[in-house]
């Protein structure tokens, strides 16, 4: 019975369930049933839909579309372009490089207890190895999709910069260390998003000052508002770049003063910031904040690093030559003043030699009788503008409209302004000179100094010719001074005394001496730039101050050229021979040098004496000259030549001699090879090819009187298919017959 039971338990939930899947059949056929009834509603309804459902239906399987290609997206890299002839540009794809490995350990410790707690003791390096290699294809990835992010946003920029401006802003998120999303900003993508902001804003900026609009107060058309916020937007951007390089100076410059070390990063992002900046300054020199980009400029030209000194003077000496407005350059000068006043004797030559190429040649000495002469002119003017008709003044009214309107276009200033600035930076720059030369002459800037005082001696005020001539004076007595700072001080002297310090009653006797002394420590190592300053003294005493210079002087100086020759580069002897030759011109009575029969006077030469009055050159002769004719450049040969022979130097194609300082620069040396270039000799008589053949036959000859002999020729023989050079050793055979005697 219990059997029964149990089995009759068994039937009953047998008939149930097919008792419901019965009833689910029903219903599936019911609800498939009622699905083709919808769709033959459909089908039928579809005729009379209205377009707004159609359009509405088609945005949704787009927008289906486009949610599908969003999510492929991330497991495809898109690729350039490619054109094919015949099919245009073709679109490129491919698929990213996913792990297929599963994650077993995530598995594992989900289900296994026992597994969760071997995972938790296990280290963090056995769950995942990365290689090196793996990390620098990441990082490059990286670089490589930031650098094409800032290529696109600024080939766009300038494209449109009006309409896309906003650009500006996401290369500006990418100079800082971490972006907004909170990633890491590599050092190469930093660098690539500052020089491309530079070079955009290069493109983009204006040449004029932007000016600060109300657009409240103010009622603007359209065109001209859209224009007024480009100009802010841009101005806004701009001062964000300055503010971001000028962070990194002024962290730069107070680690260095903490002592700090700087790692590598810092140090290139510094010389990078540098370089930007002046870039900016020289590309756009009126724009704003200019005046303070040469304030932060001014303070790097006196940084520990060379590097950056030589960027900054760089960058003054061009924007020095090229400022027309000389804003910028009063500026700078007064910067500079004020960094010496400061820093008084810690300062780089940098800083100093940079103000050589000021404009202070433009300031002429005659402008007085110039202004005379003009007043005269307008007085003729006025008495013929009284006499013209009303329609020729008419007239010349609009023509001088013209003329100014003209005039303003081409930015340039009134010639009154110009020279009442020239004059402020000259004030400025001789401060600085008078000031190193009084307070600190034996500092490292001395040099320079001098050789800048040199330059732009003859704009000083005669007033203070005599003081500057005894203040030099003081120093090559008195300080120990290099043979470089003691040629800048007698150039300088000499170009005070050659212009209008004429009328001054000053024996420059003293410094013949010493120039006469320092001659000699030029030679062809590493101090023959100087010779450039060397010919431009001996041309203010040889010939400009020719008549104040003695006879015995006159000759010690020619003396002691020709003994310079030897051992200077050859531009340097053309330049002073060039020199001798036109002093032998002038002066007949030095003639002597060249006869070494004929002796004038008593006594005898003494090259080693320091005061050229008694050296008694005139006792002696050019005997460099001898040396001088088997000189190795083809060149100074032929000017010595000529000098011997009392005829002129080698004429240029103009016709005319070139002067000490064109041959000085025409015949430049310094890379190693001849300029201008000697040319080869076209007819050689005897050459390789000849001899190759004269050689070969004698030992044909060989070969054939002496037969018994071919072995040990053949031995001896140095055969090479190859070349064509001498395959028999005659030196061997001579030995062995030197020996065999």
């Amino acid at each position: 019975m219990v059997k029964l039971r149990k089995k009759s338990i068994k039937a009953k939930p047998a008939n149930g369930a097919r008792q419901s899947l019965r009833g689910l059949r029903k219903d599936k056929n019911n609800i498939s049933a009622g699905v083709k009834a919808k769709k033959i509603l459909r089908s039928k309804d579809f005729k009379h839909k209205t377009q707004t459902d159609r359009v509405e239906e088609m945005e949704e399987a787009y927008g289906r579309k486009v949610l599908a290609e969003m999510k492929n997206r991330d497991n495809v890299n898109h690729l350039l372009p490619i054109k094919i002839k015949g099919k245009g540009l073709i679109s490129r794809s491919a698929p990213k490089r996913v792990s297929n490995e599963p994650d077993i350990s995530a598995a594992t410790a989900t289900d296994d207890p026992l597994a969760k707690a071997v995972t938790s003791q296990a280290p963090l390096a056995e769950q995942e190895v990365v290689s090196l290699t793996d990390i620098l294809l990441k990082r490059e990835e990286q670089v490589r999709e930031k650098q094409f992010y800032i290529g696109t946003a600024c080939a766009a920029l300038l494209e449109n910069p009006e309409a896309r401006i906003e650009n500006v802003s996401s290369l500006l998120d990418l100079l800082n260390e971490t972006t907004r999303d909170g990633s890491i900003n590599f050092l190469a993508v930093r660098k690539t998003a500052l020089i491309s902001l530079v070079e955009v804003f290069k493109d983009i900026v204006p040449e004029y000052r932007i000016g600060v609009v109300d657009k409240e107060q103010q009622k603007l058309k359209k065109d001209t508002l859209a224009r007024v916020n480009f100009e802010n937007k841009l101005l806004a951007y701009y001062k964000q770049l300055l503010k971001y390089m000028e962070t990194l100076i002024s962290n730069y410059t107070r680690k260095i003063k903490k002592s700090e070390k700087q790692s590598i990063e810092t140090r290139q992002l510094l010389e990078m910031a540098v370089q930007c900046m002046c870039d900016l300054v020289l590309a756009h020199p009126y724009f704003n904040y200019s005046p303070n980009i040469i304030q932060v400029l001014v303070l790097m030209l006196n940084n520990t690093k060379e590097t950056i000194r030589k960027t900054v003077h760089a960058c003054f000496s061009s924007l020095f030559r090229t400022d027309t407005r000389l804003d910028l350059t009063h500026h700078a000068v007064r910067h500079i003043n004020m960094l010496i006043k400061k820093k008084q004797r810690s300062i780089f030559p940098e800083m100093i030699s940079c103000l050589k190429n000021l404009q202070i040649n433009r300031i002429n000495m005659n402008d007085d009788v110039l202004l005379e002469l003009k007043k005269q002119k307008l007085e003729k003017q006025k008495s013929y503008v009284i006499n013209m008709s009303r329609k020729e003044r008419k007239r010349k009214k609009k023509l001088e409209e013209l003329e100014k309107d003209i005039f303003e276009t081409k930015a340039e200033e009134n010639k009154q302004v110009v020279r009442r600035k020239l004059t402020e930076i000259s004030k400025l720059t001789f401060m600085i000179y008078f000031k190193i030369l009084k307070c600190y002459p034996d500092s490292k800037v001395l040099s320079v100094t001098l050789e800048g005082l040199s330059k732009f001696a003859h704009t000083i005020n005669i007033e203070f010719y005599a003081d500057l001539v005894e203040l030099l004076n003081n120093l090559l007595e008195n300080v120990e001074l290099g043979y470089r700072e003691q040629l800048h001080c007698i150039q300088t002297v000499f170009v005070i005394l050659s212009g209008q310090g004429e009328v001054l009653n000053i024996d420059p006797a003293r410094f013949y001496s010493h120039f006469y002394k320092n001659l000699l420590y030029v030679h062809a190592g590493k101090n023959h730039d100087d010779m450039e300053t060397i010919l431009k003294t001996l041309d203010i005493i040889l010939f400009k101050r020719r008549r104040n210079v003695t006879y015995h002087r006159y000759v010690s100086f020619v003396k002691r050229l020709s003994t310079l020759c030897l051992q200077v580069l050859p531009n340097g002897s053309l330049g002073l021979m060039s020199l001798i030759r036109s002093c032998i011109h002038m002066n007949q009575k030095l003639d002597i040098l060249l006869d070494t029969e004929a002796v004038v006077g008593s006594g005898k030469f003494d090259p080693f004496n320091d005061e050229p009055e008694f050296a008694n050159a005139n006792c002696s002769a050019l005997y460099e000259s001898s040396c001088m004719t088997r000189h190795y450049h083809p060149t100074v040969r032929k000017i010595i030549t000529n000098i011997l022979k009392n005829s002129d130097t080698v004429p240029i194609n103009a016709g005319r001699t070139l002067t000490p300082g064109e041959f000085y620069t025409t015949y430049d040396c310094s890379e190693m090879v001849f300029n201008p270039a000697i040319p080869h000799s076209t007819s050689v008589k005897n050459g390789k090819n000849y001899r190759n053949l004269i050689a070969t036959k004698l030992s044909e000859r060989q070969k054939l009187s002496h037969p018994y002999n071919i072995k040990e020729i053949r031995r001896n023989a140095n055969f090479n298919d190859k070349s064509k050079e001498l395959y028999y050793d005659y030196f061997l055979e001579y030995v062995k017959k030197s020996k065999a005697c």
